[in-house]
């Protein structure tokens, strides 16, 4: 097929892919609707919906339009505080998409990790502007992201986070049938630009806006009460007078700080259910000390592992009155480090991280800061840190024994680049349950890899084509494990006859493929939901002065061994 006939194909099968899903998801809710729904309503495979999205999360946001996309395109000169103002009311979803998106925690974990992933971009832009030398868009993209100074990354952190509630404050409005109005809340929003006198010449635009809109009627000023007056919005002056209170005992009510009687409670929620009432989050996080958002700390969001755990991080902190912010590594050493100082600049209440390479005193500045941390996996034991992790070595162990009972002798273990971690613990117990059985473990059959498909699909190839291959293949997480499938197939072995595959986690996918994956079941929305509930005994004060949770896993037979 010609190479421009096979991308119009390819372009028509993710485009029947997005309708089919829109269609579903608008019948049935986002978090109910299935992968392989999808599939089947586009009359493709799961695969092939996997090959064009990642995650379910990343076809609901396809086509949609980031903030420093639309900035890297705004005329030379103008400064980007002007360029926000502007540009924002496109960023938002239709009042359906709003609906959607507010009622999913999964879309809304997502949202965080779209928005964190501009900050690099938008520090270079704040960095080139503050220098003046932002004149054309072929200027900025010249600058690269070391050009950014710390005082850019900080703003712009800062600022992606602020930007954020807006738009989510913005959506509410929409969902609720009203024209969402940008005012006060986006000029608050926008005060690290003003901390580094980054938008000099948009102070003057921003004061005439502000002139306009007072003269359109919109008040400017946030109130004393921790809410943003706008047009259409009701107020918290506005539910007390309703519920025949003071602004006071409703906020008492709302922040559960002090005692309030269960009669006058009642009126005050009713009111609040009336009116329509929604509190100011960004407004009451610059008048507390607190900012309600968790750090996040993960080596791959593409990995679905990830996402699950990061569902089960939110679906605890949302109870709570918590957002989350997402940072990705790589798995790399530097950028583990980068993401911590990073979640310190975005001053989080508390953080949690799955990392491999991290030293402990990389964490020494975390911990300098007050900020309660959770690591997720590993054993890496260091006063102040909590962790919660898989037993991994007793799943590696238990898979190793499950294919020596089905009569595997030469078994290879692919995992990730050797260091401590959780790659390590599974390494351990594999090679354990190999002297149980009286058998040597044998260094040549340990691959480390990338964790990746293309990790383990090269991992197994190495093995497959070794002069002594192995019959059975244990990988250290799902994704892995396809990749060995997709090297079997490369040299067409039968998958289990020939080569028994195994994984680890039980991602969705696990049991999409041909043949399904045997694995572990790595419990991920239970893995982070444990976390979040640790942290948030950490930031009341009732957790124990250092606590270790392990969470075990269990097999999931299929066909592949």
């Amino acid at each position: 097929m010609p190479p421009a006939r096979r991308e119009r194909k390819k372009a028509d099968t993710r485009q029947a892919i997005v309708r089919e899903a829109w269609r579903l998801f608008a019948e049935r809710g986002f978090d109910v609707v299935r992968v392989t729904e999808i599939a089947e309503a586009a009359d493709v495979s799961a695969k092939t919906v996997f090959n064009h999205f990642a995650t379910k999360e990343q076809l609901f946001f396809h086509g949609f339009p980031l903030l420093t996309e639309a900035l890297r395109e705004r005329p030379a000169g103008e400064p980007i505080a002007r360029a926000i103002h502007r540009v924002m009311p496109s960023l938002l979803l239709d009042a359906d998409r709003a609906r959607l998106y507010l009622g999913s925690r999964a879309l809304r974990t997502h949202a965080l990790e779209l928005f964190a992933a501009q900050e690099p971009e938008l520090a270079v832009m704040i960095a080139a502007e503050t220098r003046g030398s932002a004149s054309s868009s072929a200027t900025r993209a010249r600058h690269s992201a070391s050009s950014a100074s710390p005082a850019a990354r900080l703003a712009a952190a800062a600022l992606l986070a602020r930007l954020r509630t807006v738009w989510e404050s913005a959506l509410e409005t929409a969902a609720a049938g009203a024209a969402p109005r940008f005012g006060a809340e986006l000029d608050l929003a926008l005060e690290p630009l003003t901390s580094l006198g980054a938008h000099r010449g948009a102070g003057a635009s921003a004061r005439h806006k502000g002139a306009e809109r007072q003269r359109e009627g919109a008040p400017e000023q946030p109130q004393p009460d921790g809410e943003t007056r706008a047009v259409g919005r009701p107020s918290i002056s506005r539910v007390a007078a309703l519920a025949g209170v003071s602004a006071t005992t409703v906020s008492h009510t709302l922040n559960g700080r002090r005692p309030v009687a269960e009669r006058t409670r009642g009126r005050v929620l009713a009111a609040i259910e009336e009116l329509g009432y929604r509190p100011n989050v960004l407004a009451r996080g610059l008048r507390t000390s607190r900012s309600q958002t968790v750090g996040l700390v993960i080596p791959d969001l593409t990995n679905p592992f990830y996402p699950a755990l990061a569902r089960g991080v939110q679906d605890v902190l949302g109870a709570a009155g918590y957002d989350q912010i997402i940072s990705n590594t790589d798995g790399e050493r530097a950028m583990e480090r980068a993401a911590l100082e990073q979640m310190i600049a975005r001053q989080v209440d508390a953080l949690a991280f799955a990392v491999f390479n991290t030293h402990p005193e990389d964490l020494l500045p975390v911990l300098d800061a007050g900020i309660p941390v959770v690591r997720l996996g590993g054993r890496l034991t260091q006063p102040g840190v909590d962790i919660v992790r898989s037993d991994d070595e007793g799943a590696a162990a238990t898979a190793t024994r499950y294919l020596l009972e089905r009569g595997h002798r030469r078994i290879a273990f692919v995992c990730g680049p050797a260091g401590e971690g959780p790659a390590a613990e599974r390494v351990a117990g594999h090679l354990a349950a190999l002297a149980e059985a009286g058998l040597p473990g044998d260094p040549k059959l340990v691959i480390h890899t990338q964790f990746s498909r293309t990790g383990g699909e090269q991992g197994t190839a190495l093995l497959l084509d070794s002069p002594q291959p192995p019959d059975a293949v244990l990988c250290a997480n799902d994704i892995m494990a396809i990749g060995a499938l997709d090297a079997a197939a490369a040299r067409g072995l039968r998958v289990p006859e020939d080569l028994a595959v195994m994984g680890f986690d039980d991602i969705e996918a696990a049991g999409l493929v041909s043949p399904g994956l045997t694995t572990m079941a790595n419990p991920a929305r239970e893995i982070g939901m444990a976390c979040a509930r640790l942290l948030l005994n950490r930031l009341s004060g009732t957790a124990e002065p250092y606590t270790e949770i392990v969470v075990p896993a269990r097999l999931v037979r299929r066909t592949s061994a």
